[in-house]
C-alpha cells in the first residue's frame, strides 16, 4: 500500500483514504483488518483467513495509483 501512496501506519486514515478513492472497497478492507487483528488472539478459522485474503485482494484490484490501469 505504501508503494501506492497510502499511509501504512494508521488504519483509520487508510480507510478514509480508500473511501475517497473507491468507497466500495472500504467495507472489505475493514473486514479483512478485523480478521487480521483476531489472528493475534488466535480466534480465527481457515474460512476467516480465506475471507480476509479475498477482501485484501479486492482492495488491491480496485485501488490503483494515478495513471495505472485497473486490473481485471
Amino acid at each position: 500500500m505504501q508503494a501506492r501512496g497510502y499511509r501504512v501506519f494508521d488504519f483509520d486514515q487508510r480507510a478514509a483514504d480508500f473511501s475517497v478513492d473507491d468507497p466500495r472497497v472500504v467495507e472489505n478492507y475493514r473486514s479483512a483488518h478485523d480478521i487480521a487483528l483476531r489472528v493475534v488472539v488466535g480466534s480465527i478459522t481457515t474460512e476467516d483467513l480465506r475471507t480476509a485474503m479475498i477482501n485484501y485482494r479486492s482492495l488491491l484490484v480496485q485501488v490503483q495509483t494515478p495513471g495505472e490501469k485497473r486490473v481485471a
